[in-house]
């Protein structure tokens, strides 16, 4: 039998060197510094949100088919681990975990890292561990006998309600009323729901009924209110909640006679419906609306021209008088409104309200502008 030649060996060999090469995925180096990056100083760092954007950028290097399964695994684990012991989203972090073990089931949580949260969430994910030791006294065919814990679901078979939405929102809020007016005369002889004043003293002098002292209807700016609020989130889309606050640049109180002063507290219930599929489990925008009933009084203040008597008419005599229109102190209302969450937890709203004024009644509107955090 004939011997191989030492071109025939050479040429062997420099097909397995290239073979080797081949098989080696081409974003596998470059995806890996970046997570030793993300690990070794922005996560010891405590730069939790650098870590997290490296191992992102890592993932986007690696596509579907551009790294090799062991790279993707542990960038998906890193990954994992930044969202569960740094940035505290556990339900990001377990959709991490689980896509490591799919994507290499051999991947391993390392000890420079490990904590008990991330155990459970590992085993949890289906991961096992080198060298978890077997039961003593089963067989395999004991163990394959036994039920085993089915893995969790990934967030989008969660309940919407749990798939990684905040529960309990906190807001504030500022907000300006509006009142509605029709047209009126005699404002300051005694119509309804008004008191006049003049230079900070009810009015009780002459006026003259012949002109003057009468009211256009029409919409005016009211009272404004600070407001902090507390909402839970009830399924995918529903909210229930209160609102307490302070009102403020109410009606003065009257001088002389039984004026009731200007009550500054704010207290409502309020329920919303927020459009979409699942709004609170993603960033963007979430319309909404919503009824509300509660405790207020909105005050709106208008000039009023008067005449003290014929005489002073005739001569051009005019004088202005500050007319308050008091409401009652409580309300029902809708609301129709708008958040933008530039993160699951955080949105800014605007909201437009219908307000009903209840004893001495009126129709109102309000604009309100806040902030809300969610837990």
């Amino acid at each position: 039998m004939s011997r191989p030649s030492l071109s025939s060996l050479g040429a062997l060999v420099a097909f397995t060197l290239y073979a080797a090469v081949a098989s080696a995925e081409p974003q596998d180096g470059e995806a890996s510094s970046l997570a030793k990056q993300a690990m070794d100083g922005d996560y010891l760092g405590t730069q939790f949100k650098e870590a997290e954007q490296k191992l992102q950028k890592a993932l986007k290097l690696c596509g579907k088919s551009d790294c090799s399964a062991k790279v993707r695994a542990q960038v998906h684990l890193d990954l994992a681990i930044v969202y569960i012991a740094g940035l505290k989203k556990q339900d990001r972090g377990n959709q991490e975990m689980q896509a490591a073990v799919a994507a290499d089931p051999s991947v391993q949580l390392s000890s420079d890292f490990s904590t008990p949260e991330l155990e459970k969430a590992f085993a949890t994910a289906g991961g096992v561990k080198e060298d978890a030791p077997a039961e003593s006294g089963k067989s395999a065919d004991e163990d394959e006998d036994e039920p085993k814990a089915a893995p969790a679901p990934a967030d989008d078979e969660k309940p919407a309600a749990s798939g990684g939405a905040p529960l309990n929102w906190l807001s504030v809020s500022f907000q300006l009323d509006m009142l509605s007016y029709k047209e009126t005369t005699g404002v300051c002889s005694g119509a309804a729901q008004y008191q006049c004043f003049l230079q900070g003293r009810s009015y009780g002098g002459p006026i003259y009924t012949g002109s003057g002292n009468q009211l256009a209807g029409g919409i005016g700016f009211a009272t404004k209110r600070v407001l902090v609020g507390y909402e839970r989130l009830f399924g995918a889309n529903v909210t229930a909640g209160l609102k307490l606050g302070f009102a403020f640049g109410g009606s003065p109180k009257a001088t002389t006679g039984s004026g009731a002063a200007f009550l500054p507290i704010h207290a409502e219930l309020r329920g919303s419906y927020w459009f979409g599929s699942a709004p609170f489990a993603n960033a963007g925008f979430r319309p909404y609306a919503g009824l509300a009933a509660g405790l207020a009084e909105v005050d709106g203040h208008v000039s009023v021209e008067y005449y003290e008597d014929g005489a002073g008419y005739t001569s051009g005599a005019k004088g202005t008088l500050d007319a308050w229109r008091k409401t009652g102190n409580s309300f029902i209302g809708a609301h129709l409104g708008a958040a933008y969450a530039f993160s699951k937890e955080q949105q800014l709203f605007l909201e437009l309200r219908l307000l009903q004024m209840l004893g001495a009644t009126a129709l109102g509107g309000a604009v309100q502008l806040g902030y809300a955090y969610g837990m």
